[in-house]
């Protein structure tokens, strides 16, 4: 067998983020637009010269600075189809692209499944988002580590695509606490989840290392 076919045997679960946010990338696309349009005008157009450095300061602040922040939203909510999180033998591997309120550097790298003290849903607080204005449960999956990082990730995934790597992550290392402060349940997981307990692809993790709560945190 080959390196490819070994490494594709040990993903267990991949998801990826539907193609939405059509509304907020039109949005952050005419801001775009307008910002260029206000740079043609009070910087390129304009015959008059400023009279002084701060003049120029002042344009450019109100002007150059408001693109670069939404061209820079732009750009990131059309390669957002990229992101994923996927668990390949005892890891959690993601690439995540968050919304404005929840960051603006896209988040990538890999989670030990064997450091994980509790983890779950949790609702996205507020949304500056009109693509899921009317979603009120609309989450993201947090996991907390044993040296106490914490990883939010998944905010353009759905509900139930993070709540089935939640399941795996229960199946994979039941030690860890599973928490969620979303009240849905998702019943067309449930046979999944019996899927789950007969599966073979699936190394649980049973011999983790015990250490009292903070440990970690007081090693750093």
């Amino acid at each position: 067998m080959s390196v490819k076919n070994q490494e594709e045997d040990a993903v267990i679960i991949l998801k990826q983020p539907k193609r939405t946010g059509w509304k907020d990338f039109l949005l952050n696309l005419v801001f775009s637009l307008i910002m260029l349009a206000s740079i043609y005008v009070f910087l390129i157009a304009d015959i008059i010269r400023p009279e002084n450095t701060a003049d120029w300061l002042i344009r450019i602040f109100v002007t150059v600075l408001p693109l670069l922040i939404f061209a820079n939203r732009t750009i990131k909510e059309i390669f957002y189809m990229r992101d994923f999180i996927k668990i390949v033998g005892t890891e959690i591997h993601y690439r995540s692209t968050p919304f404005v309120m929840t960051g603006f550097r896209v988040k990538s790298g890999t989670i030990p499944l064997k450091e994980v003290r509790k983890y779950g849903l949790s609702k996205i607080p507020r949304k500056l988002s009109l693509d899921f204005w009317g979603q009120k449960t609309k989450a993201m999956l947090v996991a907390q580590l044993r040296n106490g990082k914490g990883y939010f990730i998944g905010e353009f995934f759905s509900n139930e695509d993070l709540a089935e790597i939640c399941m795996n992550i229960r199946h994979i290392y039941p030690k860890a606490k599973y928490t969620t402060n979303i009240p849905d349940e998702f019943p067309e997981l449930q046979k999944k989840e019996k899927e789950l307990s007969k599966s073979k692809k699936i190394k649980r993790i049973t011999d983790a290392e015990e250490e009292p709560e903070g440990v970690g945190v007081r090693k750093r």
